[in-house]
């Protein structure tokens, strides 16, 4: 639930832009998600219709550890946008560039990411493709929701019936409707 500050501009017509929230205000998310229950941050994750709520979300439940609770899992709302560039980034590098090195895991650094003012922002260069996800985290995302999601069901074979012809002979019918005399 961040915050959004809109302001409206009356001139002949009125327009209103929507401004997102300030990097102080994702501290305050940071530090809220970090102070929810597991279980509570779980819930959070499938209902938040916030992107950024989500990121922070999730990397808060990998940096405790957890990938999967009952149906849900890291990844399942968001791994589906992982290498798509959707920032522009600069590449000259600034002098608090951060290493991913600097992390115990990707998860700590999409935390870091976010808090800093990812993924519009970059002021670290911890996401230098531009697509929201830093060190790496995206390729965890997919790898744990690839391993989270449920093997597609198998095809079930019905067993063939077999019939038996007017002068004894036996048959199956297949999916077209043809006799198999081969089938028994």
């Amino acid at each position: 639930m961040r915050k959004r500050f809109i302001f409206c501009v009356f001139l002949a017509a009125s327009a209103c832009a929507t401004v997102e929230s300030p990097v102080s205000d994702r501290s305050a998310a940071v530090q809220r998600y970090e102070n929810m229950s597991s279980s509570m941050l779980w819930a959070e994750q499938q209902s938040t219709t916030s992107a950024l709520d989500l990121a922070l979300i999730e990397a808060e439940l990998a940096t405790r550890g957890q990938t999967q609770s009952g149906s849900a899992y890291l990844g399942k709302r968001s791994s589906s946008s992982v290498g798509q560039v959707r920032y522009s980034r600069n590449t000259a590098s600034s002098g608090s560039d951060r290493n991913c090195s600097d992390f115990r895991s990707p998860g700590a650094a999409q935390k870091f990411f976010l808090a800093a003012g990812g993924p519009a922002s970059d002021p670290n260069g911890l996401d230098r493709d531009g697509d929201g996800f830093a060190c790496e985290w995206g390729t965890s995302l997919r790898a744990t929701a690839r391993r989270a999601r449920p093997a597609p069901a198998p095809v079930r074979v019905t067993s063939s019936r077999c019939y038996t012809g007017p002068r004894g002979g036996t048959y199956t019918l297949t999916a077209s409707g043809n006799k198999n005399y081969d089938g028994c």
